[in-house]
């Protein structure tokens, strides 16, 4: 009895202390590896005679970090400008012309311009489809509506649906259904987002 007792204690406490340690652990590390990359960058771009440094070291530590959010901040204030615009409309153009070169960054603006559209703007809604048989249900995302082009009837109103996989949301599956078949849902994007991402242990 003692030691079952003991084994539940330990197991209970175990799994409550990497649940605290695990993320930080790994925000730590993802921010550590974040700025010595920063730091590298400006290194390997800057002469060694100009490179920031601090009371004799080689070089201040975050300071590659602080230069490249500020070389970031100072292309998106020039990308306003109409200057800006043309000249990278016509950076998009040479690009674009470049096998292989086209796909990748073409792929990476895509994968960017999602990732930084605010949740409300991206989806319509939350909704309930049956998927992927039939008896089984999946939390989706409403994303518009089909277009007659894309409509597998013109008599019955269709919607495009996307269901992410668990537990990376950003993957997953586009659905065209019958909106008679798409159940919404009184759930906001990021409570849904939760959910998806715990696997329904945070469900509200």
């Amino acid at each position: 009895m003692f030691w079952k007792t003991l084994r539940s204690l330990f197991k209970k406490y175990f799994i409550a202390g990497t649940l605290v340690l695990v993320p930080v652990a790994l925000t730590i590390w993802v921010l550590k590896t974040i700025i010595v990359w920063a730091d590298d960058f400006i290194a390997s771009l800057l002469p060694a005679t100009i490179q920031p440094s601090f009371l004799g070291s080689e070089r201040i530590p975050g300071a590659g970090l602080v230069l490249t959010i500020a070389a970031i901040l100072i292309v998106g204030v020039f990308t306003r400008l109409y200057l800006g615009r043309k000249l990278f409309a016509l950076g998009d153009y040479i690009i674009s012309k470049i096998p292989f070169g086209n796909t990748i960054y073409s792929t990476l603006k895509q994968i960017l311009a999602t990732a930084f559209t605010p949740g409300s703007e991206k989806f319509k809604g939350v909704c309930l489809v049956e998927f992927p048989r039939k008896g089984s249900f999946a939390l989706a995302f409403i994303t518009g509506t089909v277009a007659a082009n894309l409509s597998p009837s013109s008599d019955v109103p269709h919607l495009t649906v996307f269901v992410p996989t668990t537990p990376n949301p950003t993957s997953g599956f586009m659905l065209i259904l019958p909106e008679s078949e798409v159940r919404v849902l009184d759930l906001s994007i990021e409570d849904a987002s939760k959910i998806i991402i715990s696997g329904g242990l945070l469900g509200s």
